[in-house]
């Protein structure tokens, strides 16, 4: 699938397998954009306060912090271009809000960010603030956004399901009164209407799924991918990553 990707065969790769195997094909047979070192995947989280845009999420548990600096960039190119956010705000995780806070990883992105002038940086963003939507875009390498992927994804599962017992404790005839709000607030929460999660970086289109996506999470993918490659935000990557070229000592290479 990824070598008709590569081959151009096919303008867009959707998966619904093991994450791992898609990313490492991805990156390995349609290769990087140029100047992009390592693909991060994306996710349109549901919050209380609107949806945020996240990178990364599971791709890149190891990152240097010139990888974190790019999925900053490329995730404000997304949000600006396929959600229509005109000059995205960015937060990035961490254990305090303060700058000084944080590992040395955390440390280092936080300057990169805030010494970029294409990036709208707000700061350091605790995990408490995230369903709040502390920024339009939230950065941290690809471990910790996994986590906040499957506790939020677990979180919503277990609130409906209680509030869905308390309500079954209620006398019937009070019971239509509450399931147009319940419906209403599942349809903003579930992750099968956002489809997928795209992989920004590689050269081409990839949309990875959820193990257990539905019909209606899948065609949710098709559209949000056919959406991504019709504007061409690889192109905008390249052309943003030229205009600016990171230094070695930033890569770390």
């Amino acid at each position: 699938m990824a070598k008709l990707g590569a081959e151009k065969d096919v303008d867009v790769v959707i998966s619904a397998g093991n994450t791992g195997a898609c990313v490492a094909a991805c990156q390995m047979r349609m290769r990087p954009i140029p100047g992009v070192f390592r693909p991060g995947i994306l996710v349109v989280f549901p919050t209380f306060a609107g949806p945020v845009t996240v990178c990364d999420v599971g791709a890149n548990i190891a990152p240097k912090p010139s990888h974190l600096h790019q999925y900053a960039l490329m995730a404000c190119i997304y949000a600006k271009e396929v959600i229509g956010i005109s000059n995205p705000t960015v937060g990035l995780i961490s254990i305090g809000q303060e700058d000084a806070k944080g590992n040395e990883l955390v440390k280092k992105v936080n300057r990169l960010l805030r010494d970029d002038p294409r990036i709208d940086f707000v700061g350091n963003v605790e995990s408490r603030e995230f369903l709040n939507r502390p920024a339009d875009v939230v950065v941290c390498d690809g471990f910790v956004g996994n986590v906040i992927l499957k506790l939020t994804e677990g979180l919503a599962e277990g609130l409906f399901k209680a509030i869905l017992r308390e309500i079954g404790t209620l006398k019937p005839e009070m019971v239509p009164h509450f399931k147009p709000v319940i419906a209403s607030l599942y349809a903003k929460h579930d992750y099968n209407e956002y489809g997928g999660a795209p992989l920004l970086g590689v050269d081409g289109t990839c949309i990875i799924c959820h193990g257990s996506s539905d019909a209606r999470a899948i065609k949710n993918a098709i559209v949000c991918s056919r959406k991504q490659a019709k504007l061409n935000i690889n192109s905008i990557i390249a052309q943003q990553l030229e205009d600016w070229p990171m230094s070695d000592e930033e890569n770390g290479e």
